[in-house]
C-alpha cells in the first residue's frame, strides 16, 4: 500500500499487502467460530510532488541528493518495513515547519486559528492536571480525562508551533502526561459495584482517547526536556491500559456493532503502535482496515473499508454503514477515518487510495447527507436497504437518517488530502469543510484544532485528468463512474471500439452533478474514457475502461482431468487479458468419477474444498455462475460455492439451506441476517448429476436447475462487486462441513446468461 499508484492487468500481481490472493490450504488455518455462511518514512514534500527528496548530511544540513544512475527504490511503507518515522502521526516535523512559516507570514486561516489557540484557557501555564486511577464512561471520571487531553494537546501545539519555541508549554504538557502515566491503571464502562448497564463502550473510549494521548506524546517526544524514563512510563501506560483493548477488539471482529467501534480501535492501535514503536499493532490496524487476511482468513467488522462502505452507488457514491442510523455517528466515522488515513499516509501507507478511493466515496456521501440545497432542504440520497447490525432480527434501515444535520469539523484531513494534496474534485466535502471551519472540533471524540493542523494551501498544480473510471454492466446498461478534477467545469464521456480509439463523444456531465453516465451500446466489446473540460484542462483522458455487452466468459474451469488441465482454468481479466489460474485442493479434496467418463473434484463432506484466486468477481454487477454437481447426500448449510470478502460479506450456493431446507443462492453485505436470496421449492436432488446456474441482471436474480428456472426474485440489490471476493471456494465455506459430492464444469460469466444459454450449458 505504498503511495505509488500502479495498475495491474493481473489480479495476482498486486503487491503485499494489497495482494489478496490466498494460496494456502484451509487446513493450515485455525478454525473460525460459527459464521452465518450459507445459512444465515517518506519525505512529506516529495510525497506531494513539491520537490526532490532531500538527504541529511552528517552535519545536519539539507542538501539535494545527486541524481542516481538508476531510479531510487520506492520508500518502504511502515506496514512492510516495521520502521516508523517520528514524529509521524497527525503532525509531522514537516507539517510543523510548514504551519510555523504560514503563521509567521500572516496567512489565513492558520494565523487566525493560532491566535485562538494562544488565547485558549486550555493553553494556560497555571492549569493543573487531574489524573484518575481509573476512568469510566458511566461516571464523571471520563471528563477529567477529556479535559486534560484538551489541555495537553493545546499546550503541545502551543509549544511546537511557536517560533521561537517556548519550552514552558512543553514542560506543562509533560506535567500532564507524567501525571496520567503515574496514576491511570484502568479504563472501563462502569465502576466496580455499580448496577448500571455495562454496554462495553469502554472499547470506544480506549480507542479514541488512547489515540488522542498518543498524538500528544508523539509530538512531545521531540522535546529534549521530556526525560526518557518519563516518556517510557507514558508509553507503558498507553500499552498497558489502552492498547490491549483496541488490539483485542481487532483480533476478535464483531459485526453486531457499528463502524465507529472499529474505527476507534483502529485509531488507537495504529497511533499507539507508532508512538510506542510496536509494528505489530500498526500492522494489525492497517490490515484490518484494508481487510487483508495475510493468509489467516480472519474476520473483519464494520470498520474494515469494504464493510464500512456498505454499497457503492453510481458516481462513486459510497453508502456509509452508519448512514441509516444518524448523522452524528456518521460524521464521527469521517472524523476517525480521516485521522486514521492521515496517520497511515505519514508512515508511507496509502489507505486513502485503497479500492479506488473508497473512503472518499463515503466522505462525499456523508457530507452530502449533512448539506442543504438552495431551498434549505436535505438532498435526496440513494440508499440500499441494510440491516442495523446492533438489531439483527428487528430493524432494517431503508433510508438515510437526515433528521439532524451535524456540524462536526470532521473533514479537514479528508479535504486536504484528496483535494489540496491530490487534486481530486470532492464537491460535497469541499462545501461542508468551509461550513464547519469555525468549529474547534466536534466533541471529546475529535482531535481539536483540525483546521490549524491539517489545512493546506489550495491545489495549484495543473488540472489532473479524471481518474478511477469504472464501467459496470447493470441490467444490460453500462454504468460509468469516475473521479473528477479540481478546476474542471464539465466532463466529456467518450466511447470507442478499440482501446486506442478513436473515441467518439457520447455526452457531457456537469462538474456540479454526480459523476456518472449510463450508456446502452450495441452488443460488442466497448472502451470508455473521460476527459475534463474547463480552463486549464490538458485534454488528457482518464484510464480506459473495457466492458463487453451483453457479457463474456470470465472464468472457465473444467475440473474434469486430473492428469491434464487439473484445477487450471482460463481467467479473462477486466482489462481483457487472459491468464491461466489454478485452484488449490484443500483438506482432502481429491478426484472422482465425472459425468461422461472423465473426472471431477470430489469433496468428503467434512473439510475438503477447492480454493480459487481472488479477483474473479471483483467488478461484476450482472453476472452468471454455473456448474455441474453430484450430491451423495445433503447436510444443512454446506456450500457448493462460496465467495466474498470474508464470512460477513459474501455470496453462496447451498444445496440445502434456510428455514425450509431448500437449494438456494444468497448474497449478504452485513452477515447472514442481511441475506438477499433466491430459492428453489425443494432441496437439491441427490445421487445424480445436476446442473446448477444463477444469473443476476439488474435486480432480477434467477436460479436454474438442469436448465429450467426454479426460482426468481426482482429484489436483489447486492451484487458480487459490492461484497468482494477475497476468498472463493468450491465445495465448502469456512464454518460448515464441506459438500458431500463432486463438482465439475465451473463457469463464471460477466453478464447474465439468457434462459436459452443456460439450457444449452445444461445439455
Amino acid at each position: 500500500m505504498s503511495k505509488k499508484s500502479v495498475e495491474y492487468a493481473n489480479v495476482n500481481e498486486l503487491p503485499n499487502p494489497l495482494r489478496r490472493a490466498l494460496t494456502l490450504g484451509l487446513g493450515l488455518f485455525p478454525m473460525l467460530p460459527l459464521l452465518p455462511g450459507c445459512g444465515g518514512g517518506v519525505d512529506d514534500a516529495s510525497a506531494q510532488g513539491l520537490g526532490p527528496t532531500q538527504e541529511k548530511t552528517g552535519g545536519g544540513q539539507a542538501t539535494t541528493a545527486p541524481a542516481p544512475a538508476t531510479p531510487a527504490p520506492e520508500a518502504v511503507p511502515a506496514s512492510e518495513s516495521g520502521v516508523f518515522r517520528h514524529p509521524g502521526l497527525l503532525v509531522t516535523e514537516d507539517d510543523a515547519a510548514r504551519i510555523r512559516a504560514l503563521i509567521k507570514a500572516g496567512r489565513e486561516p492558520w494565523t487566525g486559528w493560532w491566535n485562538k489557540l494562544c488565547a485558549e484557557p486550555n493553553a494556560s501555564l497555571t492549569a493543573k492536571p487531574n489524573p484518575q486511577p481509573a476512568v469510566y464512561r458511566a461516571d464523571s471520571t471520563k471528563y477529567a480525562l477529556y479535559g486534560d487531553i484538551w489541555h495537553a494537546w493545546t499546550l503541545v501545539l502551543r509549544w511546537k508551533l511557536s517560533d521561537p519555541q517556548d519550552n514552558r508549554y512543553a514542560d506543562k504538557a509533560v506535567e500532564f502526561l507524567d501525571a496520567w502515566a503515574n496514576t491511570l491503571k484502568e479504563v472501563g464502562t462502569v465502576p466496580p459495584g455499580s448496577t448500571a448497564h455495562d454496554d462495553h463502550t469502554f472499547i470506544i473510549l480506549a480507542g479514541i482517547q488512547g489515540h488522542q494521548l498518543a498524538q500528544i506524546g508523539e509530538i512531545l517526544r521531540t522535546y529534549s526536556g521530556w526525560a526518557p524514563a518519563s516518556l517510557k512510563r507514558f508509553q507503558d501506560m498507553l500499552l498497558n491500559v489502552f492498547a490491549g483493548i483496541s488490539q483485542n477488539r481487532l483480533n476478535n471482529a464483531a459485526l453486531g456493532s457499528h463502524a465507529n467501534w472499529d474505527m476507534a480501535s483502529l485509531c488507537g492501535a495504529l497511533s499507539i503502535g507508532v508512538f510506542c514503536d510496536r509494528p505489530d499493532l500498526y500492522r494489525l490496524a492497517v490490515d484490518y482496515y484494508a481487510g487483508n487476511n495475510r493468509g489467516t482468513l480472519k474476520m473483519f467488522g464494520n470498520g474494515s473499508i469494504v464493510h464500512g462502505v456498505y454499497f457503492m452507488h453510481p458516481g462513486h457514491f459510497g453508502q456509509w454503514e452508519e448512514s441509516g442510523r444518524d448523522q452524528g455517528h456518521s460524521t464521527l466515522g469521517m472524523s476517525l477515518g480521516g485521522d486514521l488515513l492521515e496517520m497511515a499516509w505519514n508512515q508511507g501507507d496509502d489507505l486513502y487510495g485503497m479500492h479506488n478511493n473508497r473512503f472518499l466515496a463515503a466522505a462525499e456521501y456523508v457530507a452530502r447527507s449533512n448539506l442543504l440545497d438552495e431551498n434549505g432542504k436535505t438532498y435526496p440520497m440513494p440508499y440500499a436497504r441494510e440491516q442495523d447490525p446492533s438489531q439483527p432480527h428487528t430493524s432494517l434501515w431503508t433510508q438515510v437518517n437526515q433528521s439532524f444535520q451535524h456540524g462536526r469539523n470532521a473533514w479537514e484531513p479528508i479535504y486536504n488530502h484528496y483535494v489540496n494534496r491530490m487534486g481530486l474534485a470532492a464537491p460535497n466535502v469541499s462545501r461542508i469543510v468551509k461550513l464547519v471551519e469555525p468549529k474547534y472540533g466536534g466533541s471529546s471524540d475529535d482531535v481539536m484544532w483540525p483546521t490549524l493542523i491539517h489545512r493546506r494551501a489550495d491545489y495549484a498544480g495543473p488540472m489532473k485528468p479524471p481518474s478511477g473510471l469504472t464501467a459496470n454492466l447493470r441490467g444490460n446498461r453500462v454504468v460509468l463512474s469516475w473521479w473528477g478534477s479540481v478546476g474542471a467545469t464539465s466532463y466529456a464521456v467518450k466511447r470507442a471500439s478499440q482501446a486506442s480509439g478513436p473515441f467518439n463523444l457520447l455526452g457531457t456531465v456537469s462538474a456540479s452533478e454526480l459523476l456518472t453516465y449510463t450508456d446502452i451500446p450495441p452488443n460488442g466489446v466497448w472502451f470508455y474514457q473521460i476527459t475534463a473540460q474547463g480552463a486549464g484542462a490538458s485534454g488528457a483522458g482518464s484510464n480506459v475502461a473495457r466492458i463487453a455487452v451483453p457479457g463474456e466468459v470470465r472464468l472457465s474451469l473444467p475440473l474434469n482431468d486430473p492428469n491434464g488441465t487439473g484445477t487450471v482454468g482460463a481467467l479473462l481479466t477486466p482489462a481483457g487479458t487472459t491468464t491461466l489460474v489454478q485452484g488449490t485442493l484443500l483438506d482432502g479434496a481429491t478426484w472422482g468419477d465425472g459425468r461422461v467418463g472423465d473426472k471431477a473434484i470430489a469433496f468428503d463432506g467434512q473439510k475438503a474444498g477447492l480454493q480459487l484466486p481472488s479477483g474473479v468477481f471483483s467488478d461484476l454487477d450482472d453476472f452468471s455462475v454455473a456448474f455441474w454437481a453430484y450430491a451423495n447426500g445433503l447436510h444443512w448449510d454446506t456450500c457448493m460455492f462460496f465467495s466474498g470478502q470474508d464470512g460477513f460479506s459474501s455470496m453462496f450456493i447451498a444445496p440445502q439451506s434456510g428455514s425450509s431446507g431448500v437449494l438456494r443462492f444468497g448474497i449478504f453485505g452485513a452477515g447472514g441476517n442481511d441475506a438477499q436470496v433466491v430459492a428453489a421449492p425443494w432441496a437439491m436432488p441427490i445421487r445424480r448429476w445436476v446442473h446448477v446456474a444463477v444469473t443476476l441482471q439488474g435486480n432480477t436474480c434467477r436460479l436454474y436447475v438442469d436448465g429450467t428456472e426454479v426460482g426468481k426474485t426482482d429484489d436483489m440489490l447486492l451484487s458480487p462487486r459490492q461484497v468482494g471476493d477475497q476468498v472463493t471456494f468450491l465445495g465448502r465455506n469456512w464454518a460448515h462441513p464441506s459438500f458431500n459430492g463432486r463438482i465439475q464444469g465451473f463457469r463464471v460469466q460477466a453478464g447474465a446468461l439468457s434462459a436459452a444459454e443456460v439450457a444449452a450449458l445444461a445439455k
